[in-house]
């Protein structure tokens, strides 16, 4: 074998091992080089696998913890919206057992109420009239004992004191005039202050005595709402706008021998409880003192065929006897200690 083919031959033998070992080694490291890929791949694998199961177990969780949050937020709005529902139930049912038993018990307080009431309108009615009844008995028994007064008056001052005292009674002011010559003298006074002590001290003309004039010119009983001369008040006194004076004339044989005076003043600006009717009352005891004075007056007359009626004035003689002084055998002393003054009509 030539050299060349020798050499041929030792270096394909050399290139085989050579190849051979390369081979072996280029295997053993692909082996190795694959392995250690393998192995990165596998933790790589593993560590994704690990990312991933973090990320996908955080994101469930947070899906986890925003379901358990809206769960419990609808839970507890389901919750409050059943206790709302409940408490709104329970209060409506509440409400109409309420109304309906407070509608009962104020129905039936009512019911007690009015039943009350009733009763004690019931009773204030009976009481009033019971009232009332009382003060027509006492005002009727007034009247009664005034009308006894006047007609146990054994003179003809003792009935104009009486009518006075009556008079006084029955108003918050009354007064007794008599009439002599024109003139209005003063006989009694009743709540007029100091004037009741001295009442002959007022001595007043028909045309300034205001609405006792008037009741002397017109022989009629008047009062002070009539007309403004009469609102002017008696004359001797203020009488305020607000009140009503009243004055009766005091007729005998047709002519004007007295006056009656009253109003409704009251002593320091206080009204006197007295009936309603005491201008009635007054007229009433005015008329009923004309019919005493006309009784007297017959009986001391000195005939029968006198038609003249005279009130004796203090000290004066009476014309019917002849100029004597000397007082009627019937004629007894005023309560004042003396007379009205002469009237001769």
């Amino acid at each position: 074998m030539a050299l060349e083919d020798r050499i041929r031959s030792s270096v394909d033998t050399a290139l085989g091992e050579l190849t051979a070992r390369l081979d072996k080694d280029v295997r053993a490291i692909v082996e190795q080089l694959v392995t250690a890929a393998l192995e990165e791949r596998d933790e790589a694998l593993a560590a994704v696998r690990r990312d991933t199961h973090d990320e996908v177990t955080a994101n469930l969780q947070q899906q986890i913890e925003e379901a358990e949050t809206r769960v419990r937020a609808t839970i507890d709005e389901a919750v409050n919206q059943a206790r709302t529902d409940e408490r709104t139930k329970v209060a409506t049912e509440v409400r109409q057992l309420v109304e309906v038993e407070t509608t009962q018990k104020v129905n039936d307080a009512l019911a007690d109420a009015d039943a009350a009431a009733e009763q004690r309108l019931m009773e204030s009615v009976v009481a009033a009239r019971v009232r009332e009844r009382e003060a027509e008995m006492a005002a009727l028994t007034r009247l009664l004992e005034s009308v006894r007064g006047l007609d146990g008056a054994a003179s003809l001052s003792e009935v104009l004191e009486a009518l006075g005292q009556s008079a006084g009674r029955e108003a918050s002011r009354a007064a007794v005039f008599v009439v002599r010559n024109e003139r209005l003298l003063g006989w009694k006074l009743s709540g007029f202050g100091a004037t009741d002590t001295q009442p002959k001290t007022i001595d007043l003309g028909l045309t300034e005595s205001g609405v006792i004039g008037l009741a002397v010119g017109t022989a009629r009983p008047m009062t002070t709402r009539e007309s403004e001369s009469a609102a002017e008040g008696p004359g001797f006194v203020h009488l305020p706008a607000d009140r009503m004076g009243f004055a009766v004339p005091v007729i005998v044989g047709g002519r004007v021998v007295a006056v009656v005076y009253a109003d409704s003043v009251a002593m320091e600006g206080r009204d006197h409880v007295v009936p309603s009717g005491w201008p009635e009352v007054i007229e009433i005891l005015a008329r009923h003192a004309a019919r005493c004075l006309e009784a007297l007056t017959v009986q001391k007359a000195p005939s029968p065929a006198s038609p003249r009626f005279w009130v004796p004035g203090a000290g004066r003689p009476n014309p019917a006897s002849g100029g004597s002084a000397a007082k009627p055998a019937a004629q007894t002393p005023s309560p004042t200690g003396s007379a009205p003054p002469g009237v001769m009509t």
